[in-house]
Protein backbone atom coordinates (compact mmCIF):
# COMPACT_ATOMS: atom_id res chain seq x y z
CA UNK A 1 0.00 0.00 0.00
CA UNK A 2 1.42 3.34 -1.08
CA UNK A 3 1.03 6.77 0.51
CA UNK A 4 -0.44 5.37 3.74
CA UNK A 5 0.30 7.50 6.80
CA UNK A 6 -2.37 6.41 9.28
CA UNK A 7 -3.51 3.08 10.73
CA UNK A 8 -6.82 2.71 12.57
CA UNK A 9 -7.27 -0.45 14.64
CA UNK A 10 -10.30 -2.16 16.05
CA UNK A 11 -9.55 -3.32 19.61
CA UNK A 12 -11.53 -6.45 20.53
CA UNK A 13 -10.55 -9.41 18.38
CA UNK A 14 -7.83 -7.43 16.62
CA UNK A 15 -5.38 -6.12 19.22
CA UNK A 16 -6.78 -7.73 22.36
CA UNK A 17 -8.06 -11.25 22.84
CA UNK A 18 -11.09 -10.27 24.85
CA UNK A 19 -12.95 -13.53 24.34
CA UNK A 20 -13.23 -14.42 28.02
CA UNK A 21 -13.55 -10.76 29.03
CA UNK A 22 -16.67 -10.34 26.89
CA UNK A 23 -18.13 -13.85 26.93
CA UNK A 24 -17.97 -14.25 30.70
CA UNK A 25 -19.46 -10.77 31.15
CA UNK A 26 -22.38 -11.61 28.84
CA UNK A 27 -22.92 -14.98 30.52
CA UNK A 28 -22.91 -13.29 33.92
CA UNK A 29 -25.33 -10.56 32.84
CA UNK A 30 -27.78 -12.99 31.24
CA UNK A 31 -27.77 -15.53 34.05
CA UNK A 32 -28.09 -12.82 36.72
CA UNK A 33 -31.45 -11.83 35.24
CA UNK A 34 -32.66 -15.37 34.63
CA UNK A 35 -32.13 -15.47 30.87
CA UNK A 36 -31.05 -18.64 29.14
CA UNK A 37 -27.39 -18.35 28.22
CA UNK A 38 -26.88 -19.20 24.53
CA UNK A 39 -23.91 -21.03 23.09
CA UNK A 40 -20.73 -19.01 23.00
CA UNK A 41 -20.67 -19.07 19.20
CA UNK A 42 -23.95 -17.11 19.21
CA UNK A 43 -22.64 -14.57 21.72
CA UNK A 44 -19.41 -14.19 19.73
CA UNK A 45 -21.29 -13.56 16.48
CA UNK A 46 -22.84 -10.46 18.05
CA UNK A 47 -19.65 -8.98 19.48
CA UNK A 48 -18.96 -5.51 18.08
CA UNK A 49 -22.61 -4.50 17.84
CA UNK A 50 -24.00 -1.69 20.01
CA UNK A 51 -25.05 -3.00 23.43
CA UNK A 52 -28.83 -2.65 22.86
CA UNK A 53 -28.57 -4.68 19.64
CA UNK A 54 -26.17 -7.15 21.27
CA UNK A 55 -28.57 -7.99 24.08
CA UNK A 56 -31.73 -7.82 21.97
CA UNK A 57 -30.22 -10.45 19.68
CA UNK A 58 -29.41 -12.65 22.69
CA UNK A 59 -32.72 -12.23 24.52
CA UNK A 60 -35.27 -11.19 21.92
CA UNK A 61 -36.37 -8.39 24.22
CA UNK A 62 -35.55 -4.79 25.16
CA UNK A 63 -37.18 -5.18 28.59
CA UNK A 64 -34.02 -5.45 30.69
CA UNK A 65 -31.46 -3.89 28.37
CA UNK A 66 -30.13 -1.28 30.79
CA UNK A 67 -29.80 -3.77 33.66
CA UNK A 68 -28.06 -6.28 31.38
CA UNK A 69 -25.58 -3.60 30.29
CA UNK A 70 -24.97 -2.53 33.91
CA UNK A 71 -24.32 -6.12 34.99
CA UNK A 72 -22.10 -6.73 31.97
CA UNK A 73 -19.95 -3.69 32.70
CA UNK A 74 -19.91 -4.39 36.42
CA UNK A 75 -18.37 -7.78 35.76
CA UNK A 76 -15.78 -6.27 33.44
CA UNK A 77 -14.77 -3.55 35.91
CA UNK A 78 -13.53 -6.32 38.22
CA UNK A 79 -11.98 -8.53 35.56
CA UNK A 80 -9.72 -6.48 33.28
CA UNK A 81 -7.13 -9.25 33.60
CA UNK A 82 -9.24 -11.39 31.26
CA UNK A 83 -8.27 -9.18 28.28
CA UNK A 84 -5.04 -10.51 26.75
CA UNK A 85 -2.79 -9.32 23.95
CA UNK A 86 -2.75 -11.23 20.70
CA UNK A 87 0.73 -12.39 19.62
CA UNK A 88 3.12 -9.75 18.25
CA UNK A 89 0.84 -6.78 18.95
CA UNK A 90 3.17 -4.59 21.07
CA UNK A 91 6.20 -5.22 18.87
CA UNK A 92 4.25 -4.49 15.69
CA UNK A 93 2.69 -1.27 17.02
CA UNK A 94 6.07 -0.04 18.28
CA UNK A 95 7.69 -0.77 14.91
CA UNK A 96 4.93 1.02 13.01
CA UNK A 97 5.18 4.02 15.32
CA UNK A 98 8.96 4.11 14.89
CA UNK A 99 8.42 4.24 11.13
CA UNK A 100 6.31 7.36 11.55
CA UNK A 101 2.80 6.00 11.13
CA UNK A 102 -0.03 7.68 13.03
CA UNK A 103 -1.91 5.10 15.11
CA UNK A 104 -5.53 5.21 16.19
CA UNK A 105 -7.85 2.80 17.97
CA UNK A 106 -11.58 2.74 17.19
CA UNK A 107 -13.85 0.63 19.40
CA UNK A 108 -17.53 0.42 20.26
CA UNK A 109 -16.62 -0.34 23.88
CA UNK A 110 -17.01 2.43 26.43
CA UNK A 111 -14.01 4.48 27.49
CA UNK A 112 -14.47 3.18 31.04
CA UNK A 113 -13.64 -0.40 29.99
CA UNK A 114 -11.61 0.15 26.82
CA UNK A 115 -8.96 2.42 28.33
CA UNK A 116 -8.11 0.17 31.31
CA UNK A 117 -7.70 -2.92 29.12
CA UNK A 118 -5.35 -1.04 26.79
CA UNK A 119 -3.42 0.31 29.78
CA UNK A 120 -3.16 -3.14 31.36
CA UNK A 121 -1.92 -4.53 28.06
CA UNK A 122 0.80 -1.86 27.92
CA UNK A 123 -0.23 -0.40 24.56
CA UNK A 124 -2.41 2.59 25.54
CA UNK A 125 0.38 5.13 25.08
CA UNK A 126 1.20 3.89 21.58
CA UNK A 127 -1.98 5.43 20.16
CA UNK A 128 -2.29 9.03 19.00
CA UNK A 129 -6.07 8.87 19.35
CA UNK A 130 -8.58 6.43 20.85
CA UNK A 131 -12.24 6.69 19.84
CA UNK A 132 -14.67 4.79 22.03
CA UNK A 133 -18.40 4.22 22.11
CA UNK A 134 -19.89 7.46 23.42
CA UNK A 135 -17.34 9.65 21.66
CA UNK A 136 -19.56 9.79 18.58
CA UNK A 137 -23.29 9.69 17.92
CA UNK A 138 -22.93 6.79 15.50
CA UNK A 139 -20.97 3.54 15.84
CA UNK A 140 -19.28 1.26 13.30
CA UNK A 141 -20.20 0.45 10.53
CA UNK A 142 -21.10 4.13 10.28
CA UNK A 143 -18.00 6.08 9.22
CA UNK A 144 -18.31 8.72 11.97
CA UNK A 145 -15.91 7.08 14.49
CA UNK A 146 -13.22 6.64 11.84
CA UNK A 147 -13.68 10.14 10.47
CA UNK A 148 -13.48 11.59 13.99
CA UNK A 149 -10.19 9.76 14.54
CA UNK A 150 -8.83 11.02 11.23
CA UNK A 151 -9.94 14.57 12.01
CA UNK A 152 -8.03 14.41 15.29
CA UNK A 153 -4.96 13.10 13.46
CA UNK A 154 -5.21 15.69 10.70
CA UNK A 155 -5.35 13.07 7.96
CA UNK A 156 -7.62 12.20 5.04
CA UNK A 157 -9.28 8.79 4.53
CA UNK A 158 -7.31 8.11 1.35
CA UNK A 159 -4.10 7.89 3.39
CA UNK A 160 -5.55 5.63 6.08
CA UNK A 161 -6.21 1.94 6.67
CA UNK A 162 -8.84 0.37 8.91
CA UNK A 163 -7.77 -2.94 10.44
CA UNK A 164 -10.33 -5.20 12.14
CA UNK A 165 -11.76 -8.66 12.61
CA UNK A 166 -15.40 -8.05 11.71
CA UNK A 167 -17.61 -7.06 8.83
CA UNK A 168 -18.50 -3.93 10.85
CA UNK A 169 -14.86 -2.82 10.80
CA UNK A 170 -14.45 -3.43 7.09
CA UNK A 171 -17.76 -1.79 6.19
CA UNK A 172 -16.87 1.20 8.37
CA UNK A 173 -13.59 1.55 6.50
CA UNK A 174 -15.32 1.36 3.15
CA UNK A 175 -17.95 3.88 4.26
CA UNK A 176 -15.23 6.25 5.44
CA UNK A 177 -13.14 5.84 2.28
CA UNK A 178 -10.09 4.14 3.82
CA UNK A 179 -8.23 1.03 2.75
CA UNK A 180 -9.29 -2.05 4.72
CA UNK A 181 -7.45 -5.01 6.24
CA UNK A 182 -9.26 -7.91 7.87
CA UNK A 183 -7.53 -10.15 10.38
CA UNK A 184 -8.47 -13.82 10.09
CA UNK A 185 -8.29 -14.47 13.84
CA UNK A 186 -10.48 -12.87 16.51
CA UNK A 187 -14.21 -13.18 17.05
CA UNK A 188 -15.48 -13.16 13.49
CA UNK A 189 -13.95 -15.95 11.43
CA UNK A 190 -16.95 -16.64 9.18
CA UNK A 191 -18.02 -14.77 6.05
CA UNK A 192 -14.61 -13.14 5.78
CA UNK A 193 -15.44 -11.69 2.37
CA UNK A 194 -18.70 -10.01 3.37
CA UNK A 195 -17.75 -7.30 2.59
CA UNK A 196 -14.45 -8.10 0.97
CA UNK A 197 -11.49 -6.16 2.40
CA UNK A 198 -8.54 -4.93 0.40
CA UNK A 199 -6.23 -7.33 2.25
CA UNK A 200 -6.28 -10.23 4.71
CA UNK A 201 -3.65 -10.91 7.37
CA UNK A 202 -3.23 -13.95 9.61
CA UNK A 203 -1.06 -12.18 12.19
CA UNK A 204 -0.87 -8.51 13.14
CA UNK A 205 2.83 -8.50 12.24
CA UNK A 206 1.85 -9.18 8.61
CA UNK A 207 1.05 -5.45 8.40
CA UNK A 208 4.77 -4.81 8.22
CA UNK A 209 4.87 -6.72 4.94
CA UNK A 210 1.94 -4.78 3.47
CA UNK A 211 3.17 -1.29 4.26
Amino acid sequence: MKDITTLLFDVDGTLLDTGEFILQAAEHALSSLGYEVPERSIISSNVGKPFPDFYFNLTGSHEHTEKLIDNHRGFQYSNYHLAKLFPNVPETLKTLKSKGYKLGAVTTRSKKTAHPTLVNAGIFDLFDVIICGGDTKELKPHPEPLLKALEHLGEVPEKAVMIGDSNLDIQAGKNAGTKTVRVTYGFHKDNLKEPEPDFFIEDISDLLKLL
